[in-house]
């Protein structure tokens, strides 16, 4: 079994391909990324950003991603196309505990590059990430209102496992169903 760092050496950057032909490079987040991921996060339409459980705005936040930069607690996974940010993907460990065998899915691409295949290559990439550190599984946590993500991480065989009434509560308040779902890796 590799190591995180033998994998990310290996593995990245790494040139793709959207299903348009559109060029993207993949790589880690580097602590240099900060004011680009600052200006992502900032191009993502409001809606989007509701049903995150951070404000991605704020450049406090993204300063603290930046300053605690650590890939064996998150590795956030971008996507790059013409030098700009267009997609982030992050796997949150669980280093300790009962839930060490298991990490947990984030991610957002930027709405010019949806429905272009850009948000099942950064998860499957998280997936190999996950399936050659040894993990068991992997979850995502989803409101409602993002059906388009639901299908594409239940298309990625990952299956809802808990329905959550009323649990969250986006950026402006409103009150949310949340989705648990798990994909159980070989």
């Amino acid at each position: 079994m590799d190591t995180l760092s033998e994998i990310l050496i290996k593995t990245y950057p790494k040139s793709i391909s959207l299903e348009d032909g559109t060029p993207v490079t993949l790589r880690p987040l580097l602590k240099v990324d900060g004011a680009a991921l600052l200006e992502y996060f900032g191009s993502l339409p409001p809606e989007d950003r509701l049903c995150l459980k951070e404000d991605v705005t704020d450049p406090k936040v993204i300063e603290n991603w930046i300053y605690e930069l650590d890939y064996d607690t998150v590795l956030p996974l971008i996507a790059l196309h013409n030098g700009n940010i267009v997609g982030d993907a992050t796997l949150h460990f669980n280093p300790i505990g009962w839930t060490k065998h298991q990490a947990e899915v984030r991610l957002t691409t930027s709405s010019q590059y949806r429905v272009r295949g850009l948000g099942t290559l950064l998860v499957q990439n998280l997936i190999d990430i996950a399936t050659r550190l040894g993990l068991e599984q992997i979850s995502i946590e989803i409101p409602p209102v993002l059906d388009k993500a639901f299908y594409l991480f239940e298309k990625m065989g990952f299956k809802e496992v808990a329905n959550l009434k009323g649990f969250v509560r986006d950026l402006q308040g409103t009150e949310s169903d949340l989705v648990l779902m798990i994909k159980y890796l070989p």
